[in-house]
């Protein structure tokens, strides 16, 4: 029952988690804090007059709030991870705002090797298939992918977690019983399955815009790095970028085209001092070294040398003729070629994680 009470205290207001942990100290346990007077919980010089005020005014409002919670969470199978749990992520807790409680939907995963994937939610098919190609590589190394739940780079990246056979957590603006966005009902069903639907909102929650920027703290929080694919100059994907940065976390970003604004936000990043990152390589050799060489780390087949040619389709071998004759940019494969700007884009990503291509710092693509 004590989780249910920090569940109720969590929802209070007037208090953050750190004194929230100092009042349950200084009580002996949550219900104790929870049923506390005001002049005792003043007393203990933890919390001014005013947010005393405010935080207990929280609790009165709705005394039976644990018990309400308990039955809420037993009828939908939604287990509550507090921040004294050893189930509770190690680096979350370190985090500047860390939550009291994680509501958890499946079965919350070891983080130790972890990474976030943000990106657009209006993704093209170059940055779905890069995010898809990087959730599945660096799931089959073993790494588990954060991400959002969202539309475009989140699902994909969620999506190429669970085609890899690895395990994904989906951080959710809502409750965790709510899906959204409701086309990625079956996707979330997979989600539990193979991972967990966390969220620091309780049941029945509605997806409101301004939780889905408080949710990317623990998106990076959880991580030890994230991955940002396509992202406009202002996108709110940014964020888990700079909370990432904020909590000194490694921030990787996938080159994109630099045609459209969708890759404004990863190149504004790299030119700060963000990673580039063409290849799941990139990440493991830089976050995860000890992966590099398990069982697990075949990323693609050839990704550390030349796939046999056979592997190519036809479109893929018209753009590898054209590097015989030396380093290209996008641009001029693409009239050379007579593909789409799009259609060139993920023939050349696939290329490199085949283990045929590789972009050079100046953006032209080169033969291995």
């Amino acid at each position: 029952m004590d989780r249910f009470y920090w569940a109720a205290l969590g929802a209070a207001k007037g208090v953050d988690t750190a004194r929230l942990l100092a009042l349950v100290r200084s009580f002996g346990s949550p219900q104790d804090l929870y049923e506390a007077e005001e002049a005792d919980i003043l007393a203990t010089g933890i919390l001014s007059p005013e947010r005393t005020a405010k935080f207990v005014e929280s609790i009165r409002k709705n005394r039976r709030l644990p018990e309400m919670l308990q039955e809420q969470c037993e009828r939908l199978h939604i287990s509550v991870v507090t921040v004294v749990s050893s189930a509770y992520p190690e680096r979350l807790k370190r985090i500047l705002r860390p939550p009291a409680v994680l509501y958890v939907k499946g079965t919350l995963p070891d983080c130790r090797y972890s990474i976030g994937m943000a990106g657009s939610r209006l993704a093209d098919a170059y940055g779905k298939k890069a995010a898809a190609c990087f959730g599945r590589a660096l799931a089959e190394a073993g790494v588990i992918i954060v991400s959002g739940g969202a539309k475009g780079i989140d699902t994909a990246s969620h999506e190429g977690a669970l085609q890899g056979g690895g395990k994904t957590v989906a951080v959710l603006g809502c409750g965790p019983d709510i899906v959204y966005p409701p086309e990625n009902h079956r996707l979330f069903e997979k989600i539990e399955a193979n991972g967990a639907l966390v969220s620091e909102y309780p049941p029945g929650t509605r997806p409101d815009r301004f939780r889905f920027p408080e949710r990317n703290r623990i998106i990076s929080g959880i991580c030890q790095g994230v991955v940002l694919v396509q992202a406009a100059k202002r996108s709110g994907a940014l964020i888990t970028a700079e909370f990432a940065m904020d909590e000194g976390r490694e921030v990787f970003c996938v080159p994109g085209n630099i045609f459209t604004d969708k890759s404004a936000g990863p190149h504004r990043l790299i030119k700060a001092g963000a990673r580039l990152a063409d290849s799941p390589q990139d990440i493991l050799e830089e976050v995860f070294p000890e992966l590099c060489g398990s069982a697990h780390s075949n990323l693609f087949t050839g990704l550390n040398g030349a796939a046999p040619l056979g592997k190519c389709s036809g479109e893929q071998q018209k753009i590898l003729d054209l590097l015989t004759r030396g380093p290209q940019t996008l641009e001029q494969l693409v009239a050379a070629a007579g593909f789409g700007v799009g259609e060139a884009s993920v023939m050349l990503l696939e290329l490199q994680m085949k283990g045929f291509v590789q972009m050079n710092a100046a953006q032209r693509y080169f033969l291995i």
